[in-house]
């Protein structure tokens, strides 16, 4: 059985995406637990665009929005077990402000979108509407 070429590509996509996150939160936490926060929002975002249709310019920024939901977090918790550090409980609040931030950043985008769908269909409906009305109604 083959896999279908469009198929292929969001894989590859997604891939690359959790690569890339994976690779952000290495250079950004210097940890195991951060690589995998990072690996997870890349794979997010990109299952995002893919499999749910997302546009990508809707995906992005949430998707950037809950990784440095999920720093802010994580620091947090980093900077409150100084000096000794905990990982476990940093990765723990990472991917609970991390989920946090993914869903009132993508509430907030999205109904933003759908707004400027809606205006701009309202916009397209009243371009293709012939005029109404009594051009007399001003004169006189």
């Amino acid at each position: 059985m083959t896999t279908p070429p469009s198929l292929r590509g969001s894989l590859f996509v997604i891939l690359a995406a959790t690569a890339a996150g994976a690779a952000a939160g290495l250079l950004i936490g210097r940890s195991t637990p951060w690589t995998v926060v990072g690996a997870v929002v890349g794979a997010g975002t990109a299952a995002m665009t893919a499999f749910f249709r997302v546009r990508p310019v809707v995906a992005i920024p949430v998707g950037i929005g809950a990784g440095i939901g999920a720093y802010v977090g994580g620091t947090i918790v980093g900077v409150l077990c100084e000096p000794t550090g905990c990982p476990a409980f940093e990765a723990a609040a990472a991917t609970t402000t991390g989920v946090g931030a993914l869903v009132g950043i993508g509430l907030v985008v999205a109904l933003a979108t759908r707004s400027f769908d809606e205006y701009r269909e309202g916009q397209e409906r009243n371009a293709h509407r012939p005029p109404s009305g009594d051009d007399s109604a001003g004169a006189g």
